[in-house]
């Protein structure tokens, strides 16, 4: 019931699932929707080297193919770190405020959803034609091949993977119900190497600086004009985010320097354009790079689901949201292959800050808007 959400959250936070250590974040939402009358399965995957186990749920309520509305979610954290005004794992309640790690990201969202799903089984029953089906992974802030990809395919060939699917992240900007995702930007991670002749500073000509190529390439690479036709997302952006050499002292050129750039990219590229691009402009600088792509930009700009949330936040809020494809990756870049999506959740305004926080009244709109949604798309 949607009363609950307040309890489960604070079950969920004070298991400290620090990704992708799950220390029984699955089984406590597995425990909850077996007393609301779903079929859970608590699914463990291993790597094939035996070195990464990832816990994750899939949990289905009614036995109709006719309609089949998804839920996705993930129970692990990323570390809280130091300096908070109360214990991370605690559950603090203060100034109308619960305090935790994952409150925002996205324990918070699990909560309301189960809650807003058990209270629609609870008033409807069985009498309505179609299934809920609830995924919760938990790795998705390391995004290993055990979470949702490995359950996705565990899906088609054992469970069944919704037509249509709520992803419970944060998305509210300033207020609750503000703004909703429709798609994300793609993301590219770059290593970018390169290798000189290390020797003293003071004796030029008898070394080559290896940092210097690699941040003449870094300011050129930051200066490039990206193209932006698909107004519907953010202009693609590039930023370095890591450097490091081999050399420790400060008179001395160092032999090898590498740095990290990502690149969030609009629907205007993909990824195989970024490398071309970017390989294109390293051979004047003799720097070596290495792709890690997390996905690329997708949008999902269906009607129904766009109708259907925007009517249950105005219902429960009085507002009417945005609707944007700005946001962050998530696990969205895999469903989006299966089925349509949509992202709504709590506000993102402290999600992997010290002193995560989400407002109790926050939590309750929440879980009445998933309520109101859940009515409306089995109507």
């Amino acid at each position: 019931m949607i009363d609950d959400v307040l309890s489960l959250c604070s079950k969920l936070i004070k298991c400290k699932s620090v990704t992708p250590k799950d220390d029984g974040a699955i089984d406590c939402v597995a425990d909850y929707l077996s007393a609301a009358g779903f079929e859970t399965n608590v699914l463990n995957f291993m790597s094939p080297d035996g070195k990464n186990r990832v816990k994750n749920l899939f949990a289905r309520y009614g036995t109709s193919d006719k309609k089949i509305l998804g839920f996705l979610g993930h129970s692990d954290v990323v570390p809280a770190g130091e300096m908070w005004k109360v214990e991370p794992f605690d559950a603090v309640l203060k100034d109308g405020y619960l305090y935790g790690r994952g409150v925002c990201d996205m324990k918070g969202g699990i909560a309301a959803f189960c809650c807003a799903a058990s209270e629609f089984i609870m008033q409807n029953g069985d009498n309505f034609d179609g299934s809920i089906v609830i995924l919760i992974t938990g790795d998705e802030e390391i995004g290993t091949e055990q979470g949702i990809r490995a359950l996705i395919d565990w899906c088609k060939e054992y469970g069944k993977l919704p037509y249509d699917c709520l992803i419970g992240e944060p998305s509210s900007h300033e207020k609750m119900g503000d703004r909703v995702y429709i798609g994300h930007r793609g993301s590219i991670n770059i290593k970018v190497k390169s290798k000189g002749k290390q020797g003293h500073i003071a004796q030029q000509g008898r070394y080559v600086n290896s940092l210097s190529n690699l941040c003449k390439y870094i300011s050129r690479m930051l200066e490039y004009e990206w193209k932006h036709k698909d107004k519907s997302f953010p202009k693609t952006n590039l930023e370095p985010t890591m450097l490091f050499t081999n050399n420790y002292a400060e008179n001395v050129a160092p032999e090898e320097s590498s740095a990290n750039i990502n690149i969030r990219y609009s629907s205007d590229y993909n990824s195989e354009d970024l490398k071309k691009i970017c390989e294109q402009e390293a051979k004047e600088y003799n720097v070596s790079l290495d792709f890690n792509v997390s996905g690329d930009a997708y949008c999902c700009d269906d009607e129904k689901l766009k109708s259907l949330i925007s009517s249950a936040i105005n219902e429960v809020t009085g507002e009417s949201p945005e609707f944007s494809c700005a946001g962050g990756t998530s696990d969205g870049r895999y469903m989006i292959k299966y089925c349509n999506i949509i992202e709504f959740g709590l506000l993102d305004a402290n999600m992997h800050q010290k002193n995560e926080r989400a407002k109790v009244d926050d939590l309750l709109c929440l879980s009445k808007i998933y309520h109101a949604f859940i009515k409306r798309y089995f109507s």
